[in-house]
């Protein structure tokens, strides 16, 4: 196996005496180094069919995997979702209806008893 750049170079910096006050400055260079060296391992595996088949074999199975645990097909998501958005908007209207019906009433309570001092709220 190849020797790691990264670690011999690290390895040279560390034979260097006295280490100099500068030592994030050195760690930053090893770490820039080796991202590089990881972005250009990566970038050539990826680049490569073999890594195209692999990658696309994973997405399909993760996407059969995710329509068998919901039970539904990607076809029949957005009706479903419609459904449930129509339910969860009939049941605001009501609710607002409601309020309206309670705000109401309660104008006309107000409207016909006697006003009084504030209360004071319980701190």
């Amino acid at each position: 196996m190849a020797a790691d750049p990264v670690l011999e170079y690290w390895a040279e910096m560390m034979k260097r005496t006295p280490i100099t006050p500068e030592v994030m400055a050195q760690w930053k260079a090893v770490a820039d180094r080796s991202l590089e060296a990881w972005s250009r391992a990566l970038s050539e595996v990826m680049a490569t069919d073999e890594f195209a088949q692999l990658l696309g074999t994973s997405i399909e199975q993760w996407l059969a995997a995710q329509a068998s645990v919901t039970g539904t097909g990607n076809r029949a998501q957005p009706a479903a979702l419609a459904a449930q958005l129509s339910r969860i908007e009939e049941r605001l209207r009501q609710l607002e209806e409601r309020l309206d019906g309670r705000e109401s009433t309660a104008g006309v309570a107000s409207a016909r008893a006697p006003r009084r001092g504030r209360r004071r709220r319980a701190e």
